[in-house]
């Protein structure tokens, strides 16, 4: 298991917090860490003699202890909430390593908590048995605790469940992604598959969404916002869209422009499709992805490069997500013009998921190929383009006939410090009109502006109090950067609704 993986800690056991024994009795263990990847640091647990029969494990872990300092990131740790406990099993499972399949067998042992705790999983709610790799099973979401849940039906194949009371209206939650992923099953070819969905609070004003087996967790924080900067019914359609859209083969730095990526692109599309945003808001949205990649510090910066700075640097984390999506919609666009719009983005992200369901293994070799079939060796160069950080353009017949690509300049935002820890000041970039409003590192913030609204909004100001040595102070600077050439889509004047089938 890892001891660190993309930012978060884990229980990290060390050799004498897993007892073993097997048909010959006691076992003892070792330990031996592997040299850590861009994505985290590995733990193996190795026996000092052979093992004789079954072999059985005891361990156990502790909720993470999580404050108002505490760095936003991925939602893997397994926190305390309302008495309960919720988070993925990737913070306290060490299971057995490779992509073998197992026949698991899990159920919740409530004899000792309060009467009506619930226990329920990733995988549905009390005992399961599934056949799954133990990447799944560490990889999946657990809760126990006084759970709620939407339907209020024990194991229904969708549901949401959340242990505090949350800043929102769950039931209305519910049915809006329910609606999007019954729409998305349909087109991914997996209708009627369960699909569940966890919800918890940070004690800090940061809130965000990961997705794993069937599931996904969306967090909201102190000031009930569930992203420090996004659209929530776009961040939930992007979490479901990772149900289906990821490489099986691949470092998550080579293969996160496919991944975040396609979910970027499909989550918009989809949802356009299936009626849930209106023609307006594709249009902002697609322009909001647009801006995201050109405006990007580290835009011209390799794949390789881009994956050492995921987890030091949000902005870099940010850029397989708006690369992933240009090139994608690049792709697209060309595919449909070389077949007469016989063929599209669709066929290839389809083709990808039935070679996977068939057992075959997919990441950036197999995808060229796959593109070359239609776009021939421009398919490589393109492909090596974009892993290597150089500009995408957008095809003038991208998303058309109702949209067209158009160059504008602008500032992009630049909040000036860390955005996965906004207690306090981190991490102050010099030159940035943060720093220049007299903020500095440490100081602790008391309120601020709400960061989607500065994005939104490029003469929105934003404004901190924070306290210092014990005196509260307030500033106000425009969070923006110096001016970048950037490109939106906008509507083609007179081409009616009817007609812009996307």
């Amino acid at each position: 298991m890892p001891t660190f993986v993309v930012g978060v800690p884990t229980a990290a056991y060390d050799a004498k917090a897993i007892s073993a024994r097997d048909d010959l009795g006691e076992l003892q263990l070792t330990t031996e860490d592997e040299p850590p990847t861009p994505t985290g640091k590995y733990r193996r647990w190795l026996p000092v003699r052979a093992t004789a029969g079954d072999v059985r494990f005891h361990y156990g872990a502790a909720p993470r202890i999580v404050d108002a300092q505490t760095r936003n990131g991925p939602l893997f740790d397994l926190r305390s909430e309302a008495g309960g406990v919720i988070g993925s099993g990737v913070y306290f499972i060490a299971a057995p390593p490779g992509d073998e399949t197992y026949r698991l067998s899990l159920a919740w042992d409530l004899s000792k908590v309060p009467a009506g705790w619930r226990g329920v999983s990733s995988f549905g709610e009390g005992r399961k048995s599934e056949l799954v790799t133990s990447e799944t099973l560490a990889f999946s979401y657990y809760a126990a605790g006084p759970i709620n849940s939407v339907p209020e039906k024990a194991d229904a194949a969708f549901a949401l469940y959340w242990l505090a009371t949350p800043p929102f209206e769950p039931i209305g939650l519910s049915r809006d992604i329910q609606q999007l992923y019954t729409y998305m099953s349909r087109f991914f070819e997996d209708e009627g598959a369960p699909y569940r969905i966890f919800v918890r609070g940070n004690p800090y004003p940061a809130g965000g969404g990961t997705a794993l087996n069937r599931s996904f967790m969306l967090g909201y924080g102190t000031d009930g916002q569930t992203s420090s900067g996004g659209d929530t019914q776009m961040i939930l359609a992007h979490e479901v869209t990772h149900n289906w859209l990821r490489f099986n083969r691949g470092e998550h730095a080579d293969t996160a422009w496919y991944s975040e990526g396609m979910a970027e692109f499909y989550a918009v599309l989809l949802a356009r499709r299936a009626g849930v945003i209106s023609l307006d808001k594709f249009e902002r949205v697609v322009s909001e992805h647009a801006s995201d990649y050109y405006t990007n510090p580290y835009v011209g910066l390799p794949n390789p490069e881009v994956g050492k700075k995921f987890w030091q640097d949000p902005r870099a984390q940010r850029v397989p997500y708006g690369r992933g999506f240009m090139y994608l919609a690049r792709v697209d666009a060309l595919v449909r013009a070389q077949t007469n719009n016989k063929r599209s983005l669709d066929d290839l992200a389809l083709e990808v998921l039935r070679r996977q369901r068939s057992g075959a293994k997919v990441g950036n070799e197999e995808w060229v190929q796959m593109v070359a079939e239609t776009l021939g060796p421009a398919a490589k160069k393109d492909f090596d383009a974009m892993v290597g950080g150089e500009r995408i353009e957008i095809p003038g017949n991208s998303f058309g006939p109702c949209f067209a690509p158009q160059t504008v300049t602008e500032r992009p935002f630049e909040l000036g410090f860390d955005e996965y820890k906004l207690a306090a000041v981190t991490g102050l970039r010099p030159d940035t009109e943060a720093a220049k409003s007299g903020l500095a590192n440490a100081d602790e913030i008391v309120s601020m502006s709400p960061i989607r609204q500065s994005k939104e909004d490029p003469a929105k100001s934003m404004t901190i109090t924070f306290r210092r040595a014990g005196a509260e102070h307030t500033v106000s600077y425009l969070p923006r950067g110096a001016e970048v050439v950037s490109a939106r889509w906008r509507r083609v004047p007179g081409v009616p609704d009817a007609e812009c089938n996307l």
